[in-house]
């Protein structure tokens, strides 16, 4: 019986070892499914609660997938169809409906916008240059930063229509349209609103109908409200050693220009998006109009843009946060694959990943020729165009992080930290690296003036008048500080003498002797409340306090002003009146000088 079992043992081994093994019994493994699960593995639990990540390549999805908690409390796990907000990701979605408009012949992308914008809304606007709707695409109208914060954290702080929102703030325009790259919600939230004109519904709509609905991105939303739909994750801040806090709303923002930074999606609809858009389907568009969302556009010699994307390494991509959530999607124009990541923390180096993963060499830049620049008209003061410099918090940030550009007797360049030699017209690279790989290149107007300087990793600057100078600009801000103290003090003062003290006859003086004094000290209040808060709160100062504290210094401003010149003419005949009201005067003026020099008013 044992010698039966043995034989009969033996045969089931034969017999397995002749089954045949198909290559379908196995599955081959993926190197970039490998790769990106390491990156996730060393960034979930880390650095972000959750994260969803997708891998598109060879023509198909081969990743779509979540990993950690949407939500670390209920236990609830990120899946495909989790919904993270996805910022900046918003505008290459305001592009797709941009060319599905111009595809209707409805719409010209390189025509000016006041084609389609009515008379009134253009001169609201009052843009300095003409911009079309492919410069406000790719990032080339030139705008610079806006006063106003572009999310909130509470609905009811947000513009009810995007019109309003638009208007609330129009940035100024510091370069040239057409010349460097720039990032703008501003000018995506324009473009998309010339949508909104053209096709006469309102962008969100269009967007649905044109665009989510034939590529039956159902788990998608241009813009959410206080009603949350299911599955949207909870928002995170990292709190160092694989900790994490919600905040009292979930980490949910609301986008004041919602077409540029609003949208909610999934790592599922998202999918479909980008097998919609490197794959060969023809609805929405035709792959050549399709083709338009990859081509490129020089700025400079660094950082070209297209449509959706900015362009690093040799890959499209763009790189996206909003208070809690953070979104990166990069794809390779040459090979058509993309990764894609979606994370419930804003600042994680999972983010990173995508550029990475698909990072190739960039073509060599193609120089400029002519003379080298004199090194001495380079001179002067520069800061970052997304840095706004019409409100307090703006120019006090501006002259905090701007720089001085100095030429060395040895033929350098100091601009900032950095130390720089000239290897072509305005092109400069490290004097400490090799001294050949370019880093910075200053961009020339047709008189060869400065109009920008844009950098290797996208950065651009603009040169600043002198008083942005730090030791200049410190002191005229001191000077504000001092005036505000000196007026409010010289109010309260006027104030008590007009109360206690009494001529000859026993009569209090007349109003005119303390009136302009004291609506200065009213005036003196309110700029410092926001010089306090502008400390306190730096950016995070709400746009309806901030514009109401405006609007009040404006009024007692007015006031004050109106009453110093009645008590100029009234007091003529009165030397000592006279003289006191004319010294006052003299300084008050002075002080609504500055005072509007740091936007503490409406002018």
């Amino acid at each position: 019986m044992k010698r039966f079992s043995c034989i009969l043992l033996a045969l089931c081994m034969l017999l397995c070892l002749a089954l045949p093994i198909t290559a379908a019994d196995t599955k081959p493994f993926d190197v970039a499914v490998g790769a990106s699960m390491e990156a996730v593995s060393a960034s979930v639990g880390a650095d972000t609660a959750g994260a969803a990540v997708v891998l598109y390549k060879n023509g198909s999805v081969v990743m779509s997938d979540g990993f950690g908690y949407a939500d670390l409390s209920a236990k609830t796990l990120v899946t495909a169809s989790t919904l993270f907000e996805i910022g900046e990701v918003s505008s290459t979605f305001v592009s797709v409906a941009a060319l599905v408009l111009e595809g209707e012949g409805k719409l010209s992308l390189d025509a000016d916008i006041f084609t389609y914008l009515s008379a009134d809304f253009a001169a609201k606007l009052a843009l300095s240059y003409p911009v079309t709707v492919r410069q406000l695409l790719t990032g080339r109208a030139g705008f610079g930063g806006r006063i106003f914060d572009n999310s909130f954290d509470k609905e009811g702080h947000t513009f009810e229509t995007l019109e309003e929102a638009i208007l609330a703030d129009v940035p100024a325009q510091v370069t040239l349209p057409g010349t460097a790259y720039s990032y703008s919600p501003f000018g995506i939230a324009l473009a998309a609103f010339v949508i909104e004109t053209v096709s006469g519904v309102s962008y969100d709509d269009y967007l649905t109908d044109k665009i989510l609905a034939p590529l039956g991105m159902k788990n998608t939303y241009p813009f959410v409200g206080e009603t949350v739909p299911d599955g949207y994750a909870v928002g995170y801040v990292t709190a160092g050693q694989g900790n994490f806090t919600a905040p009292h709303n979930g980490g949910k923002t609301y986008a004041g220009l919602y077409p540029a930074t609003g949208m909610v999606s999934s790592a599922g609809d998202l999918a479909k998006f980008i097998s919609w858009l490197l794959g060969e389907s023809d609805v929405i568009l035709t792959k050549t109009a399709r083709a338009q969302l990859l081509d490129t556009y020089e700025s400079g010699i660094f950082r070209p843009t297209s449509l959706g994307f900015s362009a690093c390494d040799g890959v499209l991509s763009r790189r996206a946060k909003t208070a809690c959530f953070g979104a990166s999607l990069a794809l390779d124009r040459s090979k058509m694959e993309a990764v894609l990541v979606l994370t419930n923390t804003a600042e994680n180096a999972l983010l990173a990943y995508p550029e990475t993963a698909l990072s190739s060499t960039d073509p060599l830049p193609v120089y400029p020729t002519g003379e080298l620049l004199e090194l001495k008209t380079l001179r002067g003061t520069y800061a970052s165009t997304a840095l706004e410099q019409r409100s307090l918090v703006g120019r006090l940030l501006t002259s905090w992080n701007c720089f001085s550009v100095t030429p060395n007797d040895d033929g350098t360049l100091t601009f900032g930290e950095m130390h720089l030699v000239q290897v072509a017209r305005g092109v400069f690279a490290d004097a400490k690296g090799d001294g050949t790989t370019p880093v910075l290149q200053f961009l020339l107007d047709e008189q060869g003036k400065v109009t920008a300087v844009v950098t290797a990793d996208g950065a651009l600057y603009q040169k600043l008048p002198f008083y942005y100078a730090k030791t200049v600009f410190s002191l005229l801000f001191g000077l504000v500080v001092i005036l505000t103290c000196g007026f409010f003090l010289l109010g309260l003062y006027s104030l008590f003498e007009w109360l206690t003290w009494r001529d000859r006859k026993g009569e209090r003086f007349g109003l005119l002797r303390f009136l302009p004094e004291l609506l200065s000290a009213i005036l003196a209040l309110f700029i410092g409340l926001q010089i306090v808060l502008a400390y306190k709160l730096g950016t995070e100062v709400l746009s309806s306090f901030y514009f109401a504290m405006r609007v009040l210094s404006f009024l007692a401003g007015l006031g004050a002003t109106v009453v110093y010149v009645l008590a100029f003419v009234l007091t003529v005949l009165d030397r000592k009146k006279h003289h006191r009201i004319a010294t006052a005067a003299v300084i008050y003026l002075f002080y609504v000088f500055l005072i509007c020099f740091f936007g503490l008013t409406l002018f």
